[in-house]
Formats: C-alpha cells, structure tokens, sequence
C-alpha cells in the first residue's frame, strides 16, 4: 500500500512538473503563434485573405442601409451595385459602377466556388441585373450581403429564397479585379 501512495506522490509530482513547464511555455508559444500570424499575413495567401476579410467587415457595417437607387453614398442608401462598388472602393478597390460591367470580360465560377467577398450575379433572360457580394458558401448555402430595393442592405441565404434562387447566374473572384487584369 505505502508503494503505491508514493508511486501515485511520484506520477502526481511529474504531472505537476509538466503543468508548470507548459504554463511557462505558454509565453512562448503565444511569441510563436504570434510571428507565425505575422509571417502568413506578410504571405500571398494571408494579403488574400486579409482582404477578403476586410471587404465583408465592411460590407456588415451598411446593413441596415437603405436602397436608394443609382447611389453609392452611404447616408442616402445603395442599389446594388453602388453598395458592392463603395465597399470595393472603401478597400482601395475600383470596381466598375454597374453590376452587368462588373461581369463583363472576366473569368465566371460556379457559387459553389466563391470565396468571401466574391461577386455573385443574378438576372433573367439572359440579362444581369443585380450583384452582390458573397459573405459565406456553406454546403448548399449561399449567404450574400446586398442592396435589394424592398429592405435595403441585408444579410441572407438565397437559396432559400425562391426569387434569388432561380434568378442566381454565376460568380467572379473578387482578386481578378485587385490584380489589375479588368480595367475598371
């Protein structure tokens, strides 16, 4: 009995050791975690994703715009394309004004491919007449952040919204237009 107390005092005294040797490295793991941040922000992808980033924090800060048509200013509301093309140009971003030259003369992807901060395209008969911007595609999800002219600037899932879902086109990769490859 009096071995297995003080081998249960031995396991209980290194399991000590062990908390406080990774209390101490926490430091230093925080200092890692840290330069690894950094470093991937300073990388291709992290600028990338940086930006995505950005594009829809901004988005977010206009939800509760109204519509306002033709308008990109933000006291007096947005259309669709006034509200994608102020959020691209509070990113240093120029976009074209309106949501058909936005889509003109640059690579199309499925949703299911788009990123955060892409631009979805919507339309019927073959004409485009709104763009938004993709917040998050989550399986069969398609959140999107856009101007509609009955409730202003909104968050939603259009595929459970029978309207936007027949009338959804295709997307662009917002990065085509930070490339400088579409002039604006």
């Amino acid at each position: 009995m009096r071995l297995v107390i003080l081998f249960a005092m031995f396991l209980f005294g290194i399991g000590c050791s062990n908390v406080k040797v990774a209390l101490s490295d926490s430091n230093k793991r925080i200092e890692v975690a840290e330069k690894s941040k950094s470093a991937y922000l300073k990388s291709e992808a992290g600028k990338v994703y940086a930006f995505r980033t950005s594009l829809i924090h901004t988005a977010d800060e206009y939800i509760g715009t109204p519509y306002k048509y033709a308008s990109t200013d933000p006291s007096k509301g947005f259309d669709c394309s006034g509200f994608v093309y102020t959020v691209a140009k509070k990113n240093n971003l120029e976009l074209p004004r309106s949501s058909s030259t936005m889509a003109a003369g640059v690579p199309h992807i499925s949703w299911q491919k788009a990123n955060p901060g892409d631009l979805v395209f919507f339309g019927d008969r073959g004409r485009i007449n709104h763009v938004a911007m993709v917040e998050k595609v989550k399986g069969n999800e398609l959140y999107i952040i856009h101007s509609t002219n009955q409730q202003g600037v909104i968050s939603e899932n259009v595929m459970n919204s029978a309207y936007w879902k027949k009338r959804l086109l295709f997307a662009v990769d917002i990065t085509i237009y930070q490339k400088g490859k579409v002039k604006a």
